[in-house]
């Protein structure tokens, strides 16, 4: 069995490149597909904090620099992996941090409902972190929320499928 290191390294160089390479090249409705926040969604719970910021950030700052954003997608990526403990929480109920090893498990184990608001709440603060910084105003508020609404449900299906793909049950 691989390191655990080694598993989150080729996450994020799998995740990213998919992300730069592909994703950023497709447009669906006039917004690219955001599936770069399947890293942070996945990140192990019990994981080195220091290292977890680290990884987030230079994944931030790799697509920054890709995308020519301007810093952007990092500081709401780090914001939204401070926000993810609270999202757990209100997703999969109570846990101990102690008790659990991979965020996966939660995934395979547990419902759809929970699945999906844990999506949806990860996604839909991002990506309004996203629009928000990117527009910085509120003189166009709707064009926010459209937008925001628009790539949360479009990169939700598109890693919801990969999440299925990737993270299936056994059924052995």
């Amino acid at each position: 069995m691989r390191n655990i290191n080694q598993i989150v390294f080729l996450r994020f160089i799998f995740i990213l490149a998919s992300q730069i390479l592909v994703f950023n090249n497709i447009y669906i409705l006039g917004v690219t597909p955001n599936i770069y926040l399947i890293f942070l969604l996945i990140f192990p719970i019990n994981y080195n904090k220091s290292f977890f910021y680290l990884y987030i950030f230079f994944a931030g700052l790799l697509l920054d620099f890709f995308s020519n954003s301007y810093g952007i997608i990092t500081f709401s990526i780090l914001i939204s992996s401070l926000l993810r403990p609270y999202f757990l929480s209100f997703s999969f109920g109570k846990f101990d941090i102690g008790k659990v090893r991979k965020t996966t498990d939660y995934i395979k184990d547990t419902s759809l409902y929970q699945k999906i608001t844990y999506l949806f709440l990860m996604y839909f603060s991002h990506q309004f972190i996203l629009y928000l910084i990117e527009v910085f105003s509120f003189e166009r508020f709707y064009w926010i929320i459209e937008k925001t609404i628009l790539s949360t449900i479009i990169s939700i299906i598109l890693s919801y499928i990969l999440l299925l793909i990737f993270f299936k049950k056994n059924a052995r």
